[in-house]
């Protein structure tokens, strides 16, 4: 839906739709501020149940971020091989097709 979208309207949109994940965020860990006890192959962590939360979140962004970028990598690769495959055609067309037809109607007054 937002894919043809142009930046300066996406903007609005995503300032409210941050204001409203802080606003969540920040009643959550008003209301959810006991201590954990996180427990990970011998290793014991102690901690506030959002900070735990959020760091889980976080872990989670990163890795996404790193799974991803392989894919990411051949788009780009791909996307600038088909910039060069454009630029050669573009190249070899005939000068007669690309250049605008000059008989165009005037407008009338």
């Amino acid at each position: 839906m937002f894919r043809y979208a142009h930046r300066c309207c996406l903007m609005p949109f995503s300032l409210i739709a941050t204001l409203i994940i802080v606003f969540f965020t920040v009643a959550f860990s008003l209301q959810n501020d006991q201590t954990v006890s996180i427990q990970f192959f011998g290793w014991t962590f102690q901690g506030s149940l959002v900070l735990v939360l959020l760091t889980t979140l976080c872990l989670g962004i990163v890795i996404h971020i790193l799974a991803s970028m392989p894919a990411r990598i051949r788009k780009s690769k791909e996307i600038v091989e088909l910039n060069k495959r454009v630029m050669e055609l573009e190249r070899t067309q005939p000068s007669d097709v690309s250049q605008p037809q000059q008989d165009r109607t005037p407008y009338l007054d």
